[in-house]
């Protein structure tokens, strides 16, 4: 079981070093709702091609453009999963110990609802062309598990452990997301198990944390 533990946990950390290519602030190819309905949009080079729902092509958006364009949003709603670290939890005062903002390592999978919002504007640059923006902006809500460790000590368990040691722990909770271009930031509120024999004696086993979350995105 305690291999198993090791395991998982070093996958999750990996993970969290490759995913950064993978964030879904970058436009994509794909069907998209406006307020004029759902298109199908196209990347191609320094080109934006826009379609129809029965394929027709309605725009082909330069980067750069000579005269003036359409500024408009694009919308996807899709099921989320990310990986997110952890890197401070904040813990109640609690049987005689104070109010507490620990910063062990923590790496949880994430999963959800996301809504993606890209604003696409075109501004007039000073030689009197129009140049293209996209602005990214999301948000997400849903539910997480992972992994992390504390110090488990006899300050944490009423003098009953009279050790100290790095436990591992299992988190649990939910969590909302918001993205802003390619800035992901998040707040977690979950629980804690000692995936140990000293469960029972740590004073924040099962007890509520409020997190801050950073996303990386896998789908």
């Amino acid at each position: 079981m305690r291999l198993l533990v090791y395991i998982s946990f070093i996958f999750l950390l990996g993970s969290c070093g490759v995913i950064r290519n993978t964030s879904k602030f970058g436009l994509k190819d794909g069907v998209y709702q406006t307020n004029q309905g759902k298109v199908l949009i196209e990347t191609q080079n320094d080109t934006l091609l826009v379609f129809s729902e029965n394929g027709k092509k309605e725009h082909s958006l330069l980067a750069i453009s000579s005269v003036p364009q359409r500024n408009f949003t694009l919308e996807k709603s899709t099921f989320d999963i990310d990986v997110f670290a952890i890197p401070a939890k904040y813990r109640v005062s609690l049987s005689g110990m104070p109010a507490q903002l620990n910063s062990e390592i923590n790496a949880a999978l994430y999963f959800g609802k996301r809504n993606d919002y890209f604003q696409v504007n075109f501004e007039k640059s000073p030689s009197n062309r129009f140049k293209r923006k996209i602005d990214h902006y999301g948000f997400s809500i849903g539910g997480f598990v992972g992994l992390g460790n504390s110090v488990i000590n006899s300050d944490v368990s009423q003098g009953l452990i009279p050790y100290e040691y790095q436990g591992i722990t299992f988190s649990k909770g939910i969590a909302g997301i918001i993205a802003i271009n390619n800035f992901t930031l998040g707040l977690a509120y979950g629980f804690d198990n000692l995936l140990d024999k000293n469960s029972s004696q740590w004073i924040y086993n099962q007890k509520p944390w409020v997190g801050l979350a950073l996303g990386l995105n896998l789908n």
